[in-house]
């Protein structure tokens, strides 16, 4: 070969039985806009290899099972997808008969299905950007390019079940443009119009990897950040309502304050609400105080910056500093995500702590390693203590959630 072998093209299967096989789980948008991506924005070969890898730490076997359609319309389930695309890596590395001439891994599977493994025999090529407009696009919003309210339903409700897998929080920004209807009286709509668009950008730079920028509808847009402590969403949605305020809107020096600014509302699952709906009602309940409160600030849901339902409790327990004496402890209050001590010495902050409480009732036993984050003295000579949570057990996890469910519904 005297030049890189590229296919930019998927496959459409012709008399192929593999194509009505069912895939696990249900379809993912975000992972196919991802795959999709990696395909057009990448040099295909390693980097492709190694890309996929991190999405499938995120994502699962899914990750195959959707590649391999999107490149060819054939169906497998989760592992039947994994073991072929190994082999089409495989089968790519030998038809490498020149080190300095990549060939590409989209080449690779073709010649794979068609010469190899023979799942069809009449393959017609189509233009992959055809899916790109009938599926991928079904998800994204046409203004701003910023995934829809479509896709920000599915997706949260997706984290959300993340969340509860994992035992992880999950926060949840809501943002409204202060002032849009007055701006767009002034100024047009073709105006307002490219106020969202540079909005939508501002908000994909302010956001990480992970996190997912939608447009909820209107002025108004969210941000789901999984894996996120309120405190963290906090500084996320200050830092985010900043860069809107420096940003040189078109006759945004017009609006109120001189110039366009939003408000912002944050809650916590599952701090603030149970399920998805009542987390986007938490959000929207902030968002409403900011605006009330006099716009372009912040607002968090309950003014609280906690992410887990604390429940106050006197328990009794012991805990220890590594490489230290244990002491005996009772708790103010508990929570997945950390306890309040009362003990009888400061603890210093950033010291890792293994602390063990005993459960009424049930007189079960939890343990839990966490970092302390605040100290402050009683005046009784007595020290009130935060400990976050860094590690806790699944047996000992599971009979934290019961205890916490049972003494909630009590209360």
């Amino acid at each position: 070969m005297s030049q890189e072998t590229t296919l930019t093209s998927v496959l459409e299967p012709i008399d192929s039985e593999q194509n009505d096989v069912a895939v696990e789980g249900t379809w993912d948008p975000q992972l196919i806009e991802s795959l999709y991506d990696l395909l057009y924005g990448v040099n295909p070969g390693r980097e492709l290899v190694s890309e996929l890898e991190l999405l499938e730490a995120r994502h699962g076997g899914a990750v195959y099972s959707e590649l391999i359609y999107l490149l060819s319309h054939l169906r497998f389930d989760h592992e039947e997808a994994r073991e072929h695309w190994t082999k089409i890596i495989d089968h790519r590395d030998r038809m490498q008969v020149d080190e300095t001439v990549r060939v590409d891994l989209r080449v690779a599977l073709v010649s794979y299905f068609v010469e190899v493994n023979r799942q069809f025999t009449n393959p017609k090529v189509i233009e992959l950007r055809v899916f790109e407009q009938t599926q991928a696009s079904a998800y994204r919003d046409d203004l701003t390019g910023l995934h829809n309210y479509r896709l920000f339903r599915e997706q949260l409700m997706r984290e959300i079940r993340r969340a509860d897998a994992g035992h992880l929080p999950l926060s949840l920004i809501m943002l409204d443009v202060d002032c849009f209807k007055g701006y767009n009286d002034r100024h047009g709509h073709e105006a307002g119009n490219e106020v969202l668009k540079q909005a939508a950008e501002v908000l994909r730079d302010s956001i990480r990897k992970m996190d997912v920028a939608a447009r909820y509808g209107g002025e108004e847009f969210a941000l789901i950040l999984p894996d996120t402590f309120k405190t963290v969403a906090a500084q996320i949605a200050e830092e985010t309502r900043r860069r809107i305020e420096d940003h040189a809107f078109p006759f945004g020096e017009t609006q109120p304050g001189g110039s366009l600014t939003v408000s912002v509302g944050v809650a916590t699952y599952p701090a603030d609400a149970c399920e998805p709906l009542q987390l986007v009602r938490a959000a929207d309940r902030a968002l409403y105080l900011a605006k009330s409160g006099g716009r372009n600030q912040v607002q968090l849901y309950g003014s609280d910056r906690r992410s887990f339902r604390r429940i106050d409790a006197s328990l009794e327990g012991s805990y220890r500093i590594f490489d230290q004496e244990g002491s005996t402890l009772s708790t103010l209050n508990i929570s997945e995500g950390g306890l309040l001590l009362l003990v009888n010495r400061p603890l210093e902050t950033d010291n890792v702590v293994e602390a063990s409480v005993t459960l009424p009732e049930s007189s079960e036993c939890v343990s839990i390693v966490g970092r302390v984050v605040t100290t402050k003295e009683r005046g009784d000579g007595m020290f009130e203590v935060g400990i976050r949570t860094i590690e806790i057990g699944q047996s000992d996890r599971e009979v934290l959630q019961d205890y916490l469910k049972v003494t909630e519904t009590v209360d």
